[in-house]
C-alpha cells in the first residue's frame, strides 16, 4: 500500500525574523523590499535556502547600486546565518541575519599583458600598443565598464588582424594593504587567417565589375571590411542587400576565409514562407575572470 507523505515527512523553513547589516549603499527602499520578500517566506528544510537568500541579496545589490564596480569597490560578500526560534508540526521558524560586505575601493596598479600558446611570429601588437587600448590609467580607480571596453577594444583589434580565433583571459591580484588591483591580460593570437576565394552570385557581370573592393584575397582577414563593402556599393546593389546574407566558411586547415556574396532572390517553398537559414559569425573572444 502506498504510504501518504505527511507535513512532518517534508519539514518546512519560514523566516520569521530578518536583521540586515552592512548595506549601507542600498537605498532604504530597496532593502525594505528585500527584507519583505524574505519574511513569512517558506522553504523546504531539505533544500539549499541560504544559497537562495544570499543570491536574492547579491540580485538587490546589483539592481540598487548598479555602479559599485565602476566606482572601484571590489571584493563583495554576502553570507546568511539563522536560528531557530520555534517549532511547530513539519515546521521550523527561524530568525535570520544577513551580513553584506560590499568591498573597497581598489585603485589599479598596472596592467600587464602576457602571450601565451604557440607564438611562432612576433606579437601582432606591442603591449604598449594593446595598453593604450584600455582606457583605465595606473593609479585611477577601477571601472568595469572602461576596462570591459579595452578588452572588447583589444578583441577587435586582433580580429581586424585576421585573428578570429584569438582570446584574450586575465587575472586579477588583490593588494589589501595598499587598496590596489594589478590585472594580468592573457592572449593566445591563434593563427592569422586570410581571405580564401570570393564567390560572387546573382549579379550582372557590368554590376559585378562596377564593385568597389577593399576585400582581397590573400590579405589578413578583416570582417569590417563586408560592412564597407555594403555601405560602399549600396547603390549597385539590390535592394535589401545586407552584409547578414554573406556566407563565409573558415578553413582551420588553410587558415583561410572563403566568401559568397548571394545576390539572388530567395526561392520560397510551398507556402512561401522564407527559408530557413544559419548564419555563422566569427570575432576574437575575450574572458573575464569575477573580480570578486
Amino acid at each position: 500500500m502506498a504510504r501518504v507523505q505527511s507535513s512532518l515527512d517534508r519539514p518546512r523553513v519560514v523566516i520569521d525574523a530578518v536583521e540586515l547589516e552592512g548595506a549601507a549603499h542600498l537605498p532604504e527602499t530597496v532593502k525594505k523590499q528585500l527584507v519583505d520578500s524574505l519574511q513569512e517566506h517558506e522553504y523546504k528544510e531539505t533544500s539549499d535556502w541560504i544559497r537562495d537568500v544570499e543570491d536574492r541579496v547579491l540580485r538587490a545589490e546589483s539592481d540598487g547600486w548598479p555602479d559599485r564596480e565602476n566606482e572601484g569597490y571590489i571584493g563583495f560578500s554576502v553570507s546568511a546565518q539563522w536560528k531557530p526560534t520555534r517549532r511547530e508540526a513539519g515546521l521550523v521558524h527561524v530568525s535570520l541575519t544577513i551580513q553584506v560586505d560590499e568591498g573597497s575601493q581598489k585603485r589599479v596598479a598596472e596592467i600587464d599583458f602576457r602571450y601565451v600558446g604557440a607564438q611562432l611570429a612576433p606579437p601582432a601588437f606591442a603591449k604598449a600598443d594593446l595598453r593604450k587600448l584600455i582606457p583605465v590609467e595606473d593609479g585611477e580607480l577601477y571601472n568595469r565598464d572602461k576596462y570591459y571596453a579595452g578588452l572588447w577594444a583589444i578583441s577587435r583589434a586582433y580580429s581586424e588582424k585576421g585573428f578570429i580565433g584569438s582570446t584574450v583571459t586575465n587575472s586579477i591580484e588583490v593588494n589589501q594593504v595598499n587598496q590596489t588591483i594589478a590585472i594580468m591580460v592573457e592572449i593566445s593570437e591563434g593563427e592569422q587567417y586570410r581571405w580564401g576565394h570570393i564567390d560572387v552570385l546573382g549579379l550582372d557581370p557590368k554590376v559585378e565589375a562596377l564593385l568597389k573592393w577593399e576585400i582581397k584575397r590573400g590579405s589578413p582577414v578583416n570582417l569590417r571590411l563586408i560592412d564597407v563593402f555594403f555601405r560602399d556599393n549600396k547603390s549597385l546593389l539590390p535592394v535589401g542587400a545586407s552584409p547578414d546574407s554573406v556566407k563565409w566558411r573558415p578553413d582551420a586547415q588553410r587558415a583561410v576565409v572563403d566568401l559568397t556574396f548571394d545576390f539572388r532572390p530567395p526561392v520560397l517553398p510551398p507556402g512561401g514562407s522564407q527559408p530557413f537559414s544559419l548564419q555563422i559569425t566569427a570575432s576574437a573572444n575575450f574572458v573575464v575572470s569575477s573580480l570578486e
